[in-house]
């Protein structure tokens, strides 16, 4: 009897009451305000108030053990405002030779078409790009020679050439290389351009009727892995040790039988176990922070250890996760080579081959302000133009790698993170 009353209680908390007529083969459940969607754009759009933007959920959603949303549903929304891009991406585009007045669009994602579907589902969110992807626990590899490095970065440049020729999508490319070579350009939302989008409000999706998954007696947490999203965001600028961390299961988990171990919605508990902010010299941000507890509505409260194995980020972020759940953003790639390799071409700038002009002048010219260098290097045809640009551009590498203040480590609300649990008495 109590089984039966606690499974009729989790369904009407987590469906958020379900509307189901006696007889009724469908139901009504609702989406939680404040659930993030995780949205991928598949077009490319103008970056204006009122351009319609189109994509697909990344991420599915589940209320309870049932899921909702699948991965894949077609979403679709408006732009609603431009924000400033952030200063430091701003600072770099002006180094760069890029005086466009940079902005990131708000857009309104409004429309959800699911597959089974023959109408619009409609939503009321508000999306702020974020590109991310799960970093997953790696083991420290050995660090390699200069050549190996330099070998790996002309083969990375050559594998990234093959896909701009070849792979789908050549047009946008050639687009998007085109106005970074350009000081002044117009602004898109790029396809594969991500998004998150808080529901304002719940949305209501009325689906075939099912029976509440049979819960799991005395289930044991020893060895799970969840999914999560953090509650709050963290940053190792500001993180201060023992700070309450939580995160909330977005996936429920099911045993061998089908029986539900953890709901969605379940929230685990930790704290913050270190934090270094980053520094100047190029000496990156860390980060650590573990769960102590699961709260779920099948469950009493449990004591476990729950160590991360994952956390998205994103790509200028270069973060690791080590084998203790310490979360670390480490230097730039090609740290030392890129530089090396800029300094080779400063001084090639400066030689003369046989009919007295500057060896690899534009190449030189290039490294340092885009399409401006270009010009300015063939029309001058003087070696100092092309050895200036060449020792511009090293001098910008070495520091933006060596001397400027290193990166943060941040995860901002609604981070997905991946969790190990063990039990603990």
């Amino acid at each position: 009897m109590i089984k039966k009353l606690l499974s009729v209680s989790m369904v009407g908390v987590t469906l958020a009451a379900p509307c189901q007529q006696p007889g009724s083969s469908m139901q009504q459940i609702t989406v939680a305000t404040g659930v993030p969607l995780h949205i991928k754009v598949n077009r490319t759009a103008k970056l204006s108030a009122g351009t319609k933007v189109e994509g697909v959920l990344l991420d599915p959603i589940y209320v309870g053990d049932r899921l909702v949303i699948p991965a894949g549903a077609s979403v679709r929304g408006v732009v609603t405002g431009i924000t400033p891009a952030a200063h430091q991406v701003r600072l770099q585009a002006l180094l760069n030779g890029d005086v466009t007045p940079l902005h990131e669009p708000v857009v309104d994602f409004n429309t959800l078409r699911l597959p089974q579907l023959s109408y619009d589902i409609q939503l009321d969110s508000h999306a702020l790009i974020r590109d991310t992807q799960i970093v997953r626990f790696d083991a420290a590899s050995k660090k390699h020679s200069i050549f190996w490095q330099v070998k790996s970065m002309v083969s990375q440049r050559v594998h990234d050439t093959r896909e701009a020729i070849f792979a789908p999508g050549k047009k946008d490319r050639a687009l998007r290389l085109l106005y970074s070579q350009l000081p002044y350009h117009p602004q898109r939302i790029w396809a594969g351009t991500q998004f998150i989008a808080d529901l304002n409000a719940p949305a209501t999706i009325t689906l075939p009727t099912e029976s509440p998954a049979r819960l799991a007696i005395n289930p044991s947490l020893n060895g799970l892995k969840v999914t999560a999203r953090l509650e709050d965001s963290i940053d190792s600028s500001t993180a201060i040790k023992g700070t309450t961390v939580k995160a909330i299961v977005i996936q429920p988990i099911f045993d061998s039988s089908q029986n539900l171990i953890l709901p969605e919605g379940a929230m685990l508990e930790g704290s913050i176990l270190h934090s270094k902010p980053a520094r100047s010299f190029g000496r990156n941000g860390e980060l650590r922070f573990d769960f102590r507890r699961v709260d779920a509505l099948n469950v009493s409260p449990r004591k476990v250890d729950g160590m991360l194995t994952g956390a998205a980020g994103s790509n200028n972020q270069n973060l690791t996760v080590d084998e203790e759940g310490n979360v670390k953003a480490n230097p730039d790639k090609n740290r030392f080579v890129a530089p090396l390799l800029l300094g080779v071409l400063a001084v090639a700038g400066s030689q003369r081959d046989d009919d007295g002009n500057g060896l690899g002048r534009t190449t030189v010219a290039s490294n340092g302000f885009g399409l401006i260098a270009r010009i300015v290097a063939l029309t001058a045809n003087n070696r100092a133009v092309a050895t200036s640009f060449g020792g511009y551009a090293f001098a910008k590498s070495i520091y933006f790698r060596f001397l400027t203040r290193g990166h943060e480590v941040t995860f901002p609300k609604d981070t997905l993170v991946e969790v190990q649990l063990f039990s603990r008495q």
